[in-house]
């Protein structure tokens, strides 16, 4: 190749780009960059006692007392401390959700009491007084670590 090859192709290759940015002065619209997405990633808390304990709960197992957990979510949301007010309420509830949601009592031991210290971690203390709406909102939380704590 000599030097007159050169400059034709450099000369080409100059009208080329000069065209390409008359053409597209802003740049080339059908190129875009994928934008980050603005969805906050949440982080799902789980209890290591209650995930040990379930180690060898079946699927279906899991999936019942993630459910009970999260209907209780939804159950509180809902009365926002209307009906269950006081500490004793909160505790009859607490007790019957826990049956609801283990088919067999005592099939995983200790996970009663792993499922309470969760509550009594998250909320601070044993006097729950849910018409509160910071107790409330730990209540949820609670509820949530127990829901993750039975996924896979």
């Amino acid at each position: 190749m000599n030097c007159k090859n050169c400059n034709v192709i450099l000369l080409w290759l100059a009208a080329g780009l000069l065209a390409v940015s008359l053409l597209f002065p802003n740049g080339f619209d059908g190129v875009k960059l994928p934008e980050a997405d603005p969805t906050p990633v949440t982080v799902k808390v789980t209890d290591p006692t209650i995930v040990q304990k379930l180690a060898t709960a079946t699927p279906a197992e899991l999936e019942r007392i993630n459910g009970v957990y999260s209907g209780l979510i939804t159950v509180l949301r809902r009365d926002k401390g209307n009906v269950v007010k006081t500490t004793e309420q909160w505790e009859t509830l607490a007790a019957r959700t826990l049956r609801l949601a283990i088919d067999e009592p005592g099939k995983y031991p200790g996970l009663d009491e792993a499922i309470e210290a969760v509550f009594v971690k998250t909320v601070g203390t044993t006097d729950v007084l849910p018409s509160n709406p910071d107790t409330l909102a730990k209540l949820i939380t609670a509820c949530e670590i127990v829901a993750n704590s039975a996924t896979r």
